[in-house]
């Protein structure tokens, strides 16, 4: 299966920054014509601003993930403009960091809701346009969380999980229409997803080296497009998802030692964007979270977090994670 990237209406979700954002340009810049939801207009309009002067097509429907009339609007705008749906990106997400006994019910329904909840919605919008065309592809943006819960993490590895699930149900529902389903599990991106995050233990949540560029996901993404394969991982994501399938104790030993990556210095603040768009934090493609150059920690850094037994550990985590990867390769 190929399907030229310049022959496709694309329709993204989560479209006004990080991975969303960085994804519509890429697409629009290789010629596909590109339809932009997200909750904030402005941020939409923006992103539409930029493509059309590089020369590329776009529009921007504004709405919301969790409510089924907003992306119905969505695909309908894309069939008016450009006659059908060739490929649907399912990406908008939220994120929450705190412990479990800390995150309220009402928390862990809104993730849910937006994180999957909100990617169910779109499928069911993209399958209206698709099963009567006899084709198409829906990228669903799930993460390395999925396959290994992170700490302090748990509404969003779990909705993230959820999207796995659903996705290998209704791979067998739609074997032989000529729909295809595929899933791409990122690692930590450099996006504003952790600025804009809901911190409840008392910082703002930052990501955990190495930490991949947003480009990398777009480049995953318009793979599963033109291939319609099953899943497409990048940066650190495919290692750890391999080491854990090898021995998941030594998944939670590096885990339980590492979390303390994931705190940035910054005091947590009330301007998430878990319920509504945040008001401060730029709807910008990277969040300046990497530098040039090494993307990983610093030994300054390692020395503050980790204890000695953990260092002395390190080399032993990326043989066994080294070997694991070597092993799903070779199929044995």
């Amino acid at each position: 299966m190929n399907r030229p990237i310049e022959n496709q209406v694309i329709v993204i979700t989560g479209a006004s920054s990080g991975i969303g954002r960085c994804t519509a340009g890429y697409l629009a810049a290789r010629g596909a014509r590109v339809v932009l939801t997200a909750r904030r207009a402005d941020a939409l309009d923006e992103v539409v601003r930029e493509i059309e002067a590089s020369g590329g097509q776009a529009i921007a429907v504004p709405g919301d993930v969790t409510r089924e009339e907003d992306l119905r609007a969505v695909a309908a705008a894309a069939v008016e403009r450009f006659g059908r749906i060739d490929s649907w990106v399912n990406n908008a997400s939220v994120y929450i960091q705190g412990r479990v006994q800390d995150i309220t019910l009402d928390e862990y329904r809104r993730i849910m809701d937006v994180d999957f909840v909100g990617m169910v919605n779109g499928t069911q919008r993209a399958l209206e346009v698709m099963l009567p065309q006899g084709e198409g592809v829906i990228v669903q943006i799930s993460s390395v969380a999925a396959k290994r819960g992170v700490p302090y993490t748990s509404p969003y590895s779990a909705a993230k999980a959820a999207i796995v699930g659903f996705t290998s149900a209704l791979r067998a529902e739609l074997w032989g229409t000529g729909v295809h389903l595929s899933i791409v599990y990122p690692p930590t991106v450099d996006t504003p997803i952790y600025d804009s995050a809901r911190g409840k233990l008392g910082v703002v949540p930052k990501p955990a080296a190495p930490i991949s560029d947003p480009i990398e996901a777009a480049k995953a993404i318009e793979h599963l497009a033109r291939t319609g394969e099953r899943e497409r991982y990048f940066g650190w994501a495919g290692p750890l998802a391999a080491l854990d399938a090898v021995s998941p104790a030594v998944g939670d030993w590096l885990l339980h030692h590492v979390e303390g990556f994931t705190y940035s210095d910054t005091p947590a603040h009330a301007d998430d964007n878990v319920d509504s768009p945040s008001r401060t934090i730029p709807p910008a493609v990277r969040a300046g979270w990497a530098e040039p150059g090494w993307k990983g920690f610093t030994l300054s850094e390692a020395v503050r977090v980790l204890p000695v037994e953990s260092m002395l550990g390190a080399a032993a985590v990326g043989f066994l994670a080294a070997r694991a990867t070597r092993k799903l390769r070779n199929g044995r």
